[in-house]
């Protein structure tokens, strides 16, 4: 197994958190894309600007809940 000098180390370090950051934060997002870009399947109806109002509303919800979990997870960690 080669050694990495600490720089080397704090790039893949940087590297890895970046990339967490992105599935992270993006996974839901680019769902949510793909899934409208295809449109309905046959038979179901298309989606409205309703639908799509009330669904910002639910994935802002659900992000919300999740950065108020991570928060306090965070500080009862810490103390």
């Amino acid at each position: 197994m080669p050694k990495l000098s600490k720089e080397a180390k704090q790039r893949l370090q940087q590297l890895f958190k970046g990339g967490q950051f992105a599935i992270r934060w993006g996974f839901i997002p680019v769902v949510l894309y793909l899934g409208f870009k295809r449109g309905a399947d046959p038979g179901m109806p298309e989606p409205t600007i309703w639908s799509k109002v009330h669904l910002a509303h639910v994935v802002s919800f659900l992000w919300g809940s999740l950065l108020c979990c991570s928060v306090m997870a965070l500080v009862m960690l810490k103390s």
